[in-house]
C-alpha cells in the first residue's frame, strides 16, 4: 500500500523500498532493546519518526532526478542499506541478525499468542487502509494524480510539485516502515534480508500484479504472491520461473492487474 502511493497514484517508479521496509524493522528492534523493554507501541512510533525524517532527508535528494534516473538512485538506496545492516555487526547483529524481541502484552492482551497478534496487525492494517483511502481521496491526493499524468502541466497550475512528491515520499516510506516493524515483532527477529534488493522487487511484483492505479490492488497483489509461492513452492523447487512468467503475462495482457 505504501510503495502504490509512490508507483500507482505519484508515478515514481521506487525500486528501494526494502530500505525503508528494513529501517522501520531495525528503529523499533533497537529502541525496544536499548530503551523499552519488554514494549511494543513506543518502539514501533519512535521508528516511524526515525523513517520519517531520514526520508526527508534521503527524498529531498533524490527527488532532485526523475524518471530512470530516480528509480536507479532507489536502488542505490536499498544497495547501501543492505551493507550497512549486513556489515554493522556491532548495532545491526550483521549476518545473525538481532533477536529476542518481545511483543509485550496492553492490559489483557498478551501479544505473544498469535491471534491476538494478528488482530492487532489487522486492526493496524485497517487503519492504515482507511487513512491511505482518505488521502488519496483528498485534494492532495487528485495533486498526486496530475503530477502523475502530467508533471509539467501541474506546475503551471501553481503546485508546488517537488514539495508533494517529498510529501508522498515520506508518507509511503512511514507507513512501508511501519510494515517492517511489525514483521519485526511478528518474527522476534529482524535480519539483514528485511534490506534486501530482492524484498524491493518483491514489492514492485505485488503492487504491479494487484493493480497500481487502485488502493486496493497491492493488498491483492500480496495476497496471490504469497500463496503462489507457499502452494507452488511445495509443489516445485523452480516456483519462481512460473511466477516470472505469470508477472509477464500480467504485464502484457492485464496492466491494470487483478483489480
Amino acid at each position: 500500500l505504501g510503495l502504490n502511493l509512490l508507483v500507482g497514484y505519484t508515478g515514481l517508479t521506487s525500486f528501494g523500498h526494502s530500505a525503508w521496509f528494513g529501517i522501520g524493522a531495525y528503529a523499533a528492534a533497537l529502541a525496544q532493546k536499548h530503551w523499552f523493554d519488554g514494549q511494543i507501541a513506543i518502539p514501533i512510533l519512535l521508528s516511524m519518526a526515525f523513517v520519517a525524517v531520514l526520508s526527508s532527508v534521503a527524498g529531498a535528494l533524490i527527488l532532485r532526478r526523475r524518471g530512470v534516473y530516480f528509480s536507479l538512485l532507489t536502488l542505490a538506496l536499498a544497495a547501501l542499506t543492505y551493507a550497512i545492516a549486513f556489515r554493522w555487526t556491532e548495532v545491526t547483529g550483521g549476518e545473525d541478525g538481532l533477536g529476542g524481541l518481545k511483543r509485550g502484552s496492553f492490559g489483557p492482551a498478551d501479544f505473544d499468542n498469535a491471534l491476538v497478534y494478528y488482530a492487532l496487525v489487522a486492526l493496524i492494517g485497517l487503519g492504515v487502509l482507511y487513512a491511505l483511502l482518505r488521502v488519496v481521496r483528498s485534494p492532495f491526493g487528485h495533486v498526486l494524480v496530475a503530477i502523475r499524468e502530467n508533471q509539467l502541466r501541474a506546475t503551471f497550475q501553481g503546485y508546488p510539485v517537488e514539495l508533494y512528491k517529498l510529501a508522498v515520499f515520506v508518507l509511503s516510506a512511514v507507513v512501508t516502515g511501519l510494515a517492517g516493524a511489525l514483521l519485526g515483532f511478528q518474527n522476534y527477529l529482524v535480519s539483514a534480508e528485511a534490506v534486501s534488493v530482492i524484498l524491493s522487487g518483491e514489492l514492485l511484483a505485488m503492487v504491479v500484479i494487484g493493480g497500481m492505479h487502485h488502493l486496493l490492488g497491492p493488498a491483492l497483489g500480496v495476497l496471490f504472491y504469497i500463496l503462489f509461492r507457499e502452494l507452488f513452492s511445495m509443489w516445485t523447487a523452480h516456483w519462481l520461473l512460473w511466477f516470472g512468467l505469470v508477472f509477464v503475462g500480467f504485464v502484457l495482457y492485464s496492466p491494470g492487474g487483478l483489480v
